[in-house]
């Protein structure tokens, strides 16, 4: 708009003054924000920055939980095929224990043992998203490997560190257990304890023994599994008190940026009025018409 230069200068200030109010209250209303620049409300806009800041955080700190609850229930998936599989594997020595077996029956369970420990290193060897759950903080080299030179034919690859992740403010949980405190090293644990277990019955000799090794494994990933579980509730807990403080935040963030819809509006018809008012004095003031000073 152009206004002739001989208007007094102090209508034409207020002119823009009000120009300038009824700009602000149209983009409030459009985008909904109170506060579009620092400079509209410095101290709410202080204080929108520190709430955002929080909120930022708090999404983070659930991100983290939502990852290790999807890492900690593939874990505890494959923990109990791990305990079906020791299962069947117990029951088998204990058949394989029975004095009367043929030699055929033993190299039958014999066998079928031996399949059950390469079950016993796949499950072992689980992954979430190409990461590895059973290797400590080794996560990208594989936790177990075939070994002959070791008692059990297998070996440990990952290191006995659990990863740990912040879920709060100075608030870490472990991620996961290493696989050394799981399944063993490979010179004890589960694979020594099948190994021992496929030795006895094909030599028809202290089965019993090998019996309870199997049995103390399945010990250890019940221990296992139950230390996830409490870990899974634990995230759970910390899910349900960030998604509050999230809705909390967010309620902040719109108590001081959203913007007053009625007030808006009703800002926007006190601008309006006040507008067309000094246009008029303008107009008469200079002996012209309105549409003098809007081209």
């Amino acid at each position: 708009m152009r206004v002739n230069p001989d208007l007094n200068s102090s209508l034409l200030a207020a002119l823009n003054r009000v120009n300038e109010t009824q700009e602000k209250v149209l983009n409030e209303l459009s985008s909904g924000l109170r506060i579009q620049t620092p400079s509209d409300d410095p101290a709410g806009a202080a204080a929108l920055v520190e709430v955002q800041s929080d909120d930022s955080q708090n999404q983070q700190y659930l991100s983290n939980v939502n990852a290790m609850q999807m890492q900690m229930q593939a874990a505890d998936s494959a923990l109990n095929s791990v305990g079906t599989t020791l299962q069947r594997a117990l029951s088998l020595g204990v058949e394989g224990a029975n004095g009367t077996l043929s030699d055929g029956d033993r190299a039958a369970i014999a066998n079928e043992l031996s399949g059950i420990k390469d079950q016993l290193l796949e499950l072992s060897n689980s992954t979430l998203q190409g990461v590895y759950l059973f290797s400590g903080t080794a996560v990208s080299t594989t936790p177990y490997v075939a070994d002959a030179s070791s008692a059990s034919g297998v070996s440990y690859q990952g290191n006995g560190v659990s990863n740990q992740v912040e879920v709060g403010e100075n608030y870490w949980i472990k991620s996961n257990l290493p696989g050394s405190s799981i399944f063993g090293d490979g010179t004890s644990g589960v694979f020594k304890a099948i190994s021992d277990l496929v030795a006895a019955v094909q030599n028809n000799s202290g089965t019993d023994l090998a019996v309870s090794g199997v049995e103390a494994a399945i010990n250890q990933v019940s221990t296992a599994r139950v230390q996830y579980g409490n870990a899974i509730n634990q995230l759970t807990g910390s899910q349900g008190v960030l998604n509050s403080e999230h809705v909390q935040l967010q309620q902040q963030i719109s108590n001081l940026s959203a913007t007053d819809m009625a007030q808006a509006a009703s800002d926007l018809a006190t601008a309006q009025t006040s507008r067309n008012a000094l246009l008029d004095v303008i107009a008469k003031s200079n002996g012209t018409s309105l549409f003098d000073y809007l081209h």
